[in-house]
């Protein structure tokens, strides 16, 4: 085979598993999305971010292999990996992870509750003290200056 298209078939192959590590990296993010909800604005910042950087991996891997050069077979390769992914792992992928996620966190978010219920519990319990020093402190105050407008 011909070196130079030896170097393309390469490239090809490069561009194909872009591809596919983008789909792998975008899915991971959709599985973080699952597990712990966002709002439009971070789901937004999220998409810019992860789209900067697939354009910054693109563009090094062309300026690497091709001079910079956009080549159409380059956004080819990309997509082609990218279809390849969902059309294979992509389909389980997001579904399977989040499962197996939120069954191994799950004694960890189950301790996580109890503690919060435990420190509200504990918060409401101080604030009805306090508020029971404060209703016995004004209660008190209250008697005395009724005593001293009595006159007793």
């Amino acid at each position: 085979m011909n070196r130079e298209i030896a170097g393309d078939v390469r490239f090809f192959l490069a561009t194909v598993v872009l591809g596919l590590a983008a789909a792998l990296c975008y899915d991971g993010l959709r599985v973080w999305r699952r597990l712990h909800k966002q709002n439009l604005f971070t789901v937004s910042v999220q998409d810019f971010v992860f789209w900067f950087f697939l354009g910054l991996a693109g563009f090094r891997l062309m300026y690497r292999h091709n001079a910079g050069t956009l080549r159409l077979f380059v956004l080819l390769g990309i997509f082609l990996g990218a279809v390849v992914y969902w059309v294979t792992l992509g389909r389980f992928f997001v579904k399977y992870c989040v499962k197996v996620l939120r069954f191994l966190t799950f004694p960890i978010r189950k301790g996580l509750l109890f503690l919060q219920k435990q420190g509200k519990l504990l918060g409401r319990t101080v604030k009805q003290v306090r508020e029971k020093k404060l209703h016995g402190r004004k209660g008190a105050l209250a008697t005395e200056k009724r005593k001293k407008k009595n006159g007793s």
